[in-house]
């Protein structure tokens, strides 16, 4: 599979006909047959608007958390607080996910994890303590981290149907919503709209999207919940290699949300405004990278496609770090942006085709290792930072993406 597109296994679609291949498509690859374009355009757009409304919700609390914590007079550490229970309901639920997709399908998981995400968001506008908020946001990741694996599971489900690869678009979209969702929420904020008519608003809103979303969206093929196997379960042997690849990106990405401004703020002298630019830049690159991968890997197959994301990324990385001006920065924070982009939707969809017959739970356990990362970065970095100084703690980033360079040429189909 190395040097080649990949094949893909539509045996588990769910749409009719997906078996048929097309004159003149990849060998080994079956993409929809001419009597149900319709239908197969119309579950992409669900899963793409499934994408953007998870990403909508998310930027809505992101954009308004300093409200929140000035609402009930949070002090920085008691926020601290409450954010282990966004980490702490996303990383635990993970395994246990993959179990229930395998079992009751991806669309049930998927109405199931949207309606605990959306009744949380609102909720959190409402929490009266902190005991509460905690509560509420360890419901929220739970929420969202069912709507992640059954969504990417659609998404695979959709991709396998086309014969091509499309998944990287669906995370474009996830981006998009994050992007409309943060400047709702900062024109919100502006207007001096209090973040419970937002959130209740928005949540409906996006809860009617969704209701229209779910009429298109993939059905379960049948027969592959009857052998669903444990309902909590750990990675496979084989799902090591791309869990590690989701590790790097993953913890790459935390350092970026988490350290890019401020180390464009404190090393490279850069303005608050300049620094927020910098991030703005990462942001954008990570939305062109999803939204031009599917093409390039069709072309250059999953391993290479990887290692070229790898190369990128830490050409990026070494740039920001080795000349700490922000005009550097800037250049280098849009290639890493560019490189980590579509890492993580490659993954996904590779997992899944080395699991064909339970997509669903190799997703998540892939995402159950990535999560370690994304966790495990921003502290790491931090004490890092603390032992000498934050330029040097960055070199984890290059460090990262080496090793994700060098994972990625392990990423076969066994």
């Amino acid at each position: 599979m190395g040097n080649k597109p990949d094949a893909t296994d539509d045996r588990t679609s769910g749409l009719p006909g997906a078996g048929t291949a097309r004159p003149g498509s990849r060998p080994g690859v079956s993409g929809p047959p001419p009597s149900a374009p319709a239908r197969l355009r119309a579950a992409r757009a669900a899963v793409c608007a499934v994408f953007f409304v998870t990403g909508a919700a998310f930027a809505t609390w992101a954009a308004r958390v300093p409200a929140i914590q000035d609402r009930l007079g949070l002090s920085e550490g008691q926020l601290a607080v409450a954010l282990v229970g966004l980490s702490s309901g996303a990383f635990l639920g993970l395994p246990l996910v993959g179990g229930l997709v395998a079992r009751y399908g991806s669309r049930a998981v998927l109405f199931a994890g949207m309606t605990v995400y959306l009744a949380a968001l609102t909720g959190l506008a409402f929490a009266p303590d902190l005991p509460t908020l905690t509560v509420a946001l360890a419901l929220f990741a739970c929420g969202n981290t069912a709507v992640d694996v059954s969504m990417n599971t659609q998404g695979v489900l959709v991709e396998r149907a086309y014969g091509r690869n499309i998944l990287g678009g669906f995370h474009a979209m996830f981006s998009l919503g994050g992007i409309a969702g943060a400047v709702a929420g900062s024109l919100a904020a502006s207007a001096g709209i209090g973040t419970r008519p937002h959130f209740t608003v928005t949540a409906l809103v996006l809860c009617v999207a969704v209701a229209v979303a779910a009429t298109a969206l993939v059905p379960e093929p049948q027969g592959r919940t009857e052998d669903a196997g444990p309902l909590f379960a750990l990675p496979s042997a084989g799902l090591w290699i791309p869990g590690l690849v989701a590790f790097c990106a993953l913890m790459g990405e935390g350092v970026m949300n988490d350290w890019g401004a401020v180390y464009l703020h404190d090393v490279t002298g850069a303005s608050p405004g300049a620094a927020g630019i910098g991030f703005a830049l990462f942001s954008a690159g990570m939305v062109v990278g999803r939204l031009c991968a599917d093409r390039i890997r069709a072309r250059t197959g999953t391993v290479r496609f990887t290692l070229g994301c790898a190369l990128v990324a830490a050409a990026g990385a070494v740039v920001s770090i080795s000349v700490p001006t922000t005009a550097a920065g800037f250049a280098g924070y849009t290639l890493v942006g560019l490189g980590m982009a579509a890492v993580i939707p490659v993954v996904f969809s590779h997992a899944a085709r080395l699991r064909p017959e339970r997509p669903g739970p190799a997703i998540a356990a892939v995402s159950a290792v990535g999560y370690v990362g994304f966790l495990a970065g921003p502290p790491v970095i931090g004490g890092l930072a603390e032992a000498v100084d934050l330029r040097a703690a960055m070199l984890v980033l290059p460090a990262l993406m080496g090793m994700m360079a060098l994972l990625s040429l392990r990423l076969r189909r066994h």
